[in-house]
């Protein structure tokens, strides 16, 4: 599963002493919280803890869109800077839009237990819910949190696909040395190529010389935010996953639509050839 990068607190924000209706219009579904759970979210997930029930609930969309590529995904476990959760044995069918698994590991230096669910939703994407705590204190309370958080669920097209087209091109940035180019295709795959150049051309000197180097990538990607700002997310094709933070660039009040940030560079967008 891609990686979860909402801080573990010990304070929540929303407090659900009755269900309570959660949702974000970028994640393409609501849930509702379990009575006496509190949580926290934003647009990239959720996160829930109750005052005596031991372990939390991790919440988060996902974009794929059929059930062998979530299926696939959910086989992969769940990897971040905190630690890692693998199955244990097969995936479970649960209904006909979802899988549920069992998996064990290593969280925040703690062993931990957990139970993933993955669901899809008619629209594409949907959602993965993971329920976690250490061996000994992981409860059918907790359990049930996590089942009644994806019986709940309620879809929708999210607003994601203007920020998709928006993102869609080639997207370029150069230095005195070097240029770098990514190309974003509508089928979600992406290309990049950068390449450098170093030397000395002053024959004052007494000689010249040189250093050039051109690299190469690609794999997929996908967009979390809005029109203005959010995170671009690679996947190589060996899984390994690279956040971009993006934000428009804004300079004396104007705004450049095809100007973004990716990172701390300054890339501008033109058509794909």
């Amino acid at each position: 599963m891609k990686t979860f990068y909402l801080s573990l607190l010990l304070l929540f924000s929303g407090i659900s002493l009755y269900a309570e209706k959660v949702g974000d219009a970028m994640w393409g579904f609501t849930f509702e919280s379990p009575q006496g759970w509190k949580y926290q979210k934003d647009m990239n997930g959720a996160m829930l803890g109750h005052d005596t029930v031991p372990g939390l609930i991790l919440l988060f969309p996902h974009e794929f869109k059929d059930m062998n590529a979530l299926k696939a995904e959910m086989q992969k476990g769940l990897t971040e800077e905190e630690g890692h959760l693998r199955l244990q044995g097969n995936l479970g069918k649960m209904g006909k839009n979802g899988f549920v698994g069992e998996y064990t590991g290593l969280y925040q230096m703690q062993q931990v237990k957990a139970k993933g669910y993955g669901t899809l939703s008619p629209y594409g994407g949907g959602a993965i819910v993971i329920t976690m705590s250490t061996p000994e204190s992981f409860s059918s309370q907790l359990s049930a949190a996590g089942s009644a958080i994806v019986n709940s669920m309620k879809y929708h097209k999210s607003d994601s696909s203007s920020v998709v087209k928006r993102f869609i091109g080639k997207w370029s940035t150069y230095s005195k040395y070097s240029e770098n180019h990514v190309y974003l295709y509508p089928d979600g795959t992406f290309e990049n190529s950068r390449t450098s150049s170093y030397g000395n051309s002053d024959t004052s000197l007494g000689a010249t010389w040189g250093m050039a180097g051109d690299s190469h990538g690609r794999g997929r990607w996908q967009v979390k935010g809005n029109l203005k700002q959010g995170q671009i997310i690679f996947t190589s094709p060996s899984g390994e996953t690279t956040y971009y933070d993006y934000q428009v660039h804004v300079k004396n009040g104007q705004t450049y639509w095809s100007e973004y940030y990716f990172g701390n560079n300054l890339f501008a967008r033109s058509p794909l050839r």
